[in-house]
């Protein structure tokens, strides 16, 4: 008589515990209007990049306006959009020198730099590339998540929840 029961109820609370989660959680998508931050008006200018087997160190001069912080990109297209990196960095005399570190050797990589200031980014600059003579060809990689995976996952976990329960009734 009891065999079951305990099973059915813990389906119930697990799928009820489930869907208050997912339609309690109210996710914010920050536009461009949320943040009061002033922008950058004007891009790093990005001069110079020294690659070496599994860095590179780019140059660049700080930019005019306001900002608190710097983001490079960078990939193996002339969009170096593929990764990134961010470092909080304030107004320095002279130029900026930063490493990227474990690249691919002997690839070329193309690097773009920009000012953030709180949660305001300003233009990108010139894309510069690596230029190594013989660098092979790989593959741009990295995880693809996005917002709608996630949603997607959380949708598919809901419905393996109630087809469970379901399947018990």
């Amino acid at each position: 008589m009891w065999g079951m029961k305990p099973f059915k109820i813990l389906c119930l609370g697990f799928i009820s515990i489930t869907l208050f989660l997912l339609l309690s959680i109210s996710p914010h998508t920050a536009f461009a209007d949320d943040c009061t931050d002033a922008v950058p008006t004007d891009a790093p200018n990005l001069y110079q990049v020294n690659a070496s087997s599994s860095s590179a160190t780019l140059y660049f001069a700080q930019p005019a306006s306001q900002f608190d912080a710097y983001s490079i990109s960078y990939g193996l297209t002339q969009s170096a959009d593929a990764y990134s990196v961010t470092f909080n960095m304030g107004r320095l005399d002279g130029a900026v020198k930063y490493t990227v570190n474990d690249i691919f050797p002997k690839t070329n990589y193309f690097f773009k730099v920009r000012a953030n200031n709180g949660c305001a980014s300003g233009p990108w600059s010139n894309t510069l590339g690596t230029n190594i003579k013989g660098a092979g060809s790989l593959p741009e990689t990295g995880p693809q998540i996005s917002l709608f995976g996630i949603a997607l996952g959380g949708v598919a976990l809901t419905l393996t929840g109630i087809f469970a329960f379901l399947f018990v009734l």
